[in-house]
């Protein structure tokens, strides 16, 4: 009777599992009474309007002032704005904000499930688990944030996660941080030197762990690198020197940007995922029918084992090619709406901004350093890059006192 009862406890708990999942495919909000920013009505995520104005100043003071969850959460309660629960901010609040996809406007459901049915606790789903699978829905309501923001917001997770794990803090402390690289190796131009100094220079991390010579180490990897350090105020002038360029040729660069996302939006085709959703339901109503089988003593556990690996590996495939069709459709959205910004910014560029390292640390995507005299800017959302010479003349070896630009030529992205 025992064993009876527990097949049918494992039977019910097959079909609710089978409902939840339509029901989350279908966009359903399940397990979610409030959280920050949003209320659940009728099954729907609404904004709460006051609340999503302090998680984007969230976002924006994670990405774009350098500040930390601390800081971020110790400035919340001095101001003093509370958690839902009309608690103090915690470090712990804030990560959760900037990981929670709701405020880009995707839903992702089933993060903790149960490994069986007598199980007491929940364990993260970590989407290996194929009767639990973690359901996401892109675009499921209004956004906060928007998916440039939050693209970025999670890189800086990553790399200040790396930064920590390694013993490091995180450095936002100036506009080109975290932005530059070496062109000869790959490895970071880092600053040296404090605030106080009134000399700091960007070199090659690679040679300042391992020296100008070139050599492979005991585990194949090369290291060693002879590229030369950098002045920051080098940097300063190249970098006004490109804003006036721009500023003086916005309307040729605001022209080519349109053409890119006219480009862009040809190659946008909506993903139809309507046939391979229809072929994976009919996995899952199979599937579900072998344990009533099973249950039922017409085939054996092991013919439905073997049933169920069949159709999980199935449904896996089809669903691997459902998120990559979307994908493919939802980046190149991202990129136009990310060009539509930088021409937004460019059109609002005025010649009082070609000094302003805020507006720098905003536009500047990557800057590449392939030789001493030679320095490459891509800016964010522009499809092109600016290939920069420069000329520096010496008093001695260490004051500068005049740096000019040669010549700036467009190269591609």
């Amino acid at each position: 009777m025992a064993s009876i009862a527990q097949e049918e406890s494992r039977k019910i708990s097959e079909r609710v599992k089978w409902g939840m999942k339509r029901r989350m495919e279908n966009g359903v909000v399940l397990g979610c009474g409030r959280i920050y920013g949003f209320k659940v009505v009728d099954g729907k995520l609404e904004i709460v309007p006051e609340e999503a104005e302090i998680v984007k100043e969230i976002f924006h003071q994670y990405l774009y002032d350098g500040k930390g969850s601390t800081r971020i959460a110790k400035d919340l309660t001095e101001r003093g704005i509370p958690t839902l629960n009309n608690r103090i901010w915690s470090p712990q609040h804030v990560l959760k904000i900037l990981a929670n996809d709701k405020y880009v406007g995707d839903l992702t459901q089933w993060k903790f499930y149960k490994p069986n049915v007598l199980a007491e606790r929940r364990i993260p789903n970590k989407g290996d688990c194929p009767d639990s699978p973690l359901i996401t829905v892109k675009g499921h309501h209004e956004a906060i944030i928007s998916r440039e923001v939050w693209d970025a917001v999670q890189e800086e997770l990553t790399r200040r996660g790396k930064l920590s794990k390694e013993g490091k803090k995180h450095s936002r402390s100036y506009w080109f941080s975290g932005k530059c690289k070496c062109g000869k190796c790959g490895y970071n131009f880092i600053i040296s030197g404090s605030k106080s100094n009134t000399h700091r220079t960007l070199g090659c991390r690679n040679r300042q762990l391992y020296g100008k010579e070139k050599r492979t180490a005991m585990n194949g990897e090369l290291i060693g690198c002879d590229n030369r350090t950098v002045d920051e105020r080098i940097l300063a002038t190249v970098m006004k020197y490109l804003m006036q360029y721009v500023y003086e040729f916005k309307a040729d660069l605001e022209n080519e940007m349109v053409r890119e996302i006219s480009t862009m939006h040809d190659n946008i085709a909506p993903a139809d995922t309507s046939a391979i959703k229809a072929e994976i339901d009919k996995l899952k109503e199979k599937r579900l029918k072998a344990v009533d089988l099973m249950l039922e003593n017409l085939i054996s556990k092991e013919a439905l084992k073997e049933q169920t690996d069949f159709y999980d590996s199935e449904i896996k495939r089809l669903t691997e090619k459902m998120s990559a069709s979307q994908d493919i459709a939802d980046k190149r959205k991202r990129q136009a709406e990310t060009v539509h910004k930088a021409i937004e910014r460019i059109r609002k560029l005025s010649e009082d901004d070609t000094e302003n390292t805020e507006l720098y640390r905003e536009m500047v995507r990557e800057i590449i350093f392939p030789e001493y005299n030679i320095v490459d800017i891509y800016l964010s959302g522009i499809p092109l890059g600016f290939h920069i010479c420069y000329s520096v003349k010496r008093a001695n070896m260490i004051h500068l006192y005049e740096i000019s630009v040669d010549s700036c030529e467009i190269i591609g992205s």
